[in-house]
């Protein structure tokens, strides 16, 4: 997703601070969910990072629905961006969470199944999860 980081902020009625800045730009970038020590490692190296003030950064996002928030088995949380502040940049797919290692992947047809608009109607969906749980080619 292409989108300056501080405007964003500004939209969904954030204060822009460097840490919110930060965090966004990285899952922005990220092709996959990120757990809070994944992003620590992203931050520039040059500057000391608050790990509770991160944790702060990546709570505030969620509460304005700007990030899916998924649980490993680990009780690892990981993140990935679902907004612009606009509207959903994140296109409906789900995830593999391997109940051994914790890993998390995405996957872009998790099922043809998925109810029709007609099927939905007179249902507001408010958000969609579809989780595969098994065990990664790596632990099988």
């Amino acid at each position: 997703m292409a989108g300056d980081p501080s405007q964003i902020l500004k939209k969904i009625g954030l204060k822009v601070t460097k840490n919110r800045e930060q965090v966004l730009s990285i899952l922005q970038g990220s092709p996959r969910p990120l757990n809070h020590q994944e992003i620590m490692e992203k931050l520039p190296k040059e500057e000391s990072w608050d790990r509770v003030t991160i944790y702060r950064a990546l709570s505030d996002l969620e509460e304005k629905n700007m990030l899916n928030s998924l649980h490993s088995t680990d009780r690892v949380t990981y993140f990935e961006l679902k907004s612009d502040g606009n509207h959903t940049v994140s296109k409906a797919h789900g995830h593999l969470i391997c109940n051994n290692c914790g890993k998390i992947e995405c996957i872009d047809d998790p099922w043809n199944g998925i109810p029709s608009t007609k099927q939905l109607k007179g249902f507001s969906t408010e958000s969609v999860e579809i989780v595969f749980r098994g065990k990664c080619r790596n632990c099988q």
